[in-house]
């Protein structure tokens, strides 16, 4: 197999419908994508604190995915399970390994890496994906701050099936930088924008993805040079956040905190786009 790039990226952000974006790009006929969502190359290589789970969540998309194939093919394809046994092998996470991954896209198709964990690198991060990806195109989903880190929050505490008993424990709960960390666009934005034009990176905002996904599909389509299609599943809601109340005073704490984001989205993108995140 001959290794290639990705022709188109999703940074980001996590919470921000990039679960939507793996899914219904993946089921044009001319866009392919790896066997699972989030590989992690860049963050691996850029962000110490990702690699303590990034290799569990490398050999559990793995196993999702031989499992999905033994399930819905009728006969087994060797070979595909054998080049999911061979992304498992060391040496992963540099960039033979990456090329790896879409080696198996056929020529006629573009190809997409979504991983919202992008989004959060460092400057020397940032400057190396815009060497190593010259040709790349990307496209980052801008939410809400207050309603992203809520949903974070959400999701969090679902998977933990945790509850805060009182106030202060929920208080100390949204205190964890985590929530700042993947909505800090006033960090992040700038550094991509410092080494990527308009056509190169594209913006998108996360609420035309519930009200209007065809518009979004639309401009993702004249952005990275695709053919109109309404692939399934574009009005799907993919990994939806299972209900959670959540004291106001959380959302206040947020809303507070994370005000300094808003207006920085404010002034970056105007008022009628933030609307619209």
């Amino acid at each position: 197999m001959i290794g290639r790039k990705p022709d188109l990226v999703c940074i980001g952000a996590q919470k921000a419908a990039t679960s939507w974006f793996y899914r219904v790009m993946g089921a044009r006929d001319d866009m392919w994508v790896p066997p699972f969502k989030e590989v992690h190359f860049f963050d691996f290589k850029f962000c110490p604190e990702n690699r303590k789970w990034a290799r569990k969540a490398l050999a559990k998309g793995l196993m999702k995915a031989e499992a999905r194939h033994r399930k819905n093919q009728k006969e087994v394809d060797e070979e595909y399970l054998s080049y999911l046994v061979s992304l498992g092998e060391a040496p992963y996470f540099n960039g033979t390994w990456y090329k790896k991954i879409f080696a198996r896209a056929p020529m006629r198709m573009q190809t997409l890496d979504v991983t919202p964990e992008y989004c959060t690198l460092p400057e020397d991060g940032v400057e190396f994906v815009a060497k190593f990806l010259r040709d790349t195109r990307f496209v980052y989903i801008i939410r809400d701050p207050v309603e992203r880190a809520m949903s974070q929050l959400r999701m969090n505490l679902t998977r933990r099936d945790f509850r805060p008993k009182n106030d202060k424990a929920w208080l100390r709960v949204a205190s964890d930088p985590v929530f700042d960390n993947r909505g800090d666009y006033l960090n992040y934005i700038p550094r991509w924008d410092a080494r990527f034009d308009d056509r190169r990176l594209l913006y998108l905002p996360y609420g035309d993805v519930g009200k209007d996904p065809k518009s979004v599909m639309r401009k993702v389509e004249a952005f990275a040079n695709l053919d109109k299609q309404n692939p399934w599943g574009l009005d799907a809601v993919v990994h939806k956040t299972p209900p959670l109340e959540v004291p106001d005073l959380v959302r206040e704490e947020f809303e507070t905190r994370l005000a300094p984001q808003r207006a920085y989205l404010t002034q970056r993108f105007g008022a009628e786009f933030v609307a619209r995140t």
